[in-house]
């Protein structure tokens, strides 16, 4: 088995691949988005045929190279298929995947930083420790969409419980979002408050590309009769993904967020999705009103890495990842 940069040859192959493992986020309609930036490989079998892929985001910043998930993307990866039967060949099969995928990634930290998400299915991060990776944990709040709405809103705090009620006693409503111009400027007042740093170009391109079609959907919440706040969702065949949400803090209204999230959610359950993934966050304040949705906590995995002189020094400003 061996990885290698992923050339027309294999192109159809590794596509049918990533399209069959189900993630909308290793789809070519997604991936492609980001076009030249993004880096390709495919690993081959012993036979040089496709058994899977990762890809990575290249970037640069102050001259130094920055290796790391396409903006808006929670995962690079692996997807792969395997013959394997039994736990133990199954358990093979996924290290030597990864161990691949490692000694791959591990030749960019000789010359700039690698920091990436791998995806939350794999658990075994032993050969990037290995290869001297810093492997840090990190965590989502996933809901279980075959449950029923009644128990989908008991088993939420009730701090969540409480905002949605209020809102809905005051008189918000919501409504299936159809405005990209509005949904949009309510994102950027959101991150404009916060002093957050977004990527306009690839907003923008998602947001075109994906809304509204079929693989996304968003709700507004209005306050007399003004749009308050906005929930916008991808999804594959089983799974909703929160990326963005809005809120005019000029009309804010304590329940409006939290509405527009519960509509999104029981429209996840209407369409017959399985999952509705928070996509997480290490932001305290945050993780915390996440987890007032009742979902079950999931951890998924980063893994970071640079030149010695470049982790030195990113100790002393980003303690936290190297």
């Amino acid at each position: 088995m061996k990885v290698i940069s992923l050339s027309e040859k294999y192109r159809e192959d590794c596509y049918n691949i990533a399209t069959s493992s189900g993630c909308i986020f290793y789809t070519p309609k997604w991936i492609d988005m980001f076009k030249d930036q993004i880096k390709h490989y495919v690993i081959l079998n012993n036979a040089d045929q496709v058994i899977g892929g990762f890809f990575l985001y290249k970037d640069k910043k102050l001259g130094i190279n920055l290796y790391q998930n396409p903006p808006y993307t929670p995962t690079i990866g692996p997807f792969f298929i395997t013959e394997a039967t039994n736990l133990v060949s199954k358990i093979n099969f996924t290290k030597k995947i990864i161990s691949l995928m490692a000694e791959a990634l591990d030749k960019f930290s000789s010359s700039g930083i690698i920091s990436l998400r791998i995806d939350r299915n794999i658990i075994d991060m032993q050969p990037f420790i290995w290869r001297k990776f810093k492997v840090i944990p990190c965590y989502t709040y996933i809901l279980n969409l075959e449950l029923s709405i009644d128990t989908l809103f008991r088993q939420m705090s009730n701090e969540r419980k409480k905002n949605i009620r209020k809102a809905l006693k005051d008189g918000l409503k919501t409504e299936r979002a159809k405005d990209i111009k509005l949904l949009r400027t309510l994102i950027m007042k959101t991150f404009d408050r916060q002093k957050k740093s977004i990527n306009q170009y690839f907003l923008d391109k998602i947001l075109n590309e994906f809304f509204p079609e079929q693989n996304s959907f968003a709700f507004f919440t209005y306050w007399r009769k003004h749009p308050v706040a906005c929930a916008y969702c991808v999804y594959d065949q089983e799974t909703a993904y929160y990326l963005f949400g809005g809120y005019d803090y000029e009309l804010k209204h304590h329940g409006a967020g939290t509405l527009a999230l519960w509509e999104c959610i029981k429209h996840a359950k209407n369409i017959g999705l399985k999952k509705f993934d928070f996509e997480g966050s290490m932001l305290p304040h945050i993780e915390r009103y996440f987890r007032g949705f009742g979902g079950e906590i999931v951890p998924f995995y980063a893994v970071n890495k640079a030149m010695l002189p470049l982790e030195i020094l990113l100790k002393f400003f980003r303690r936290e990842y190297f």
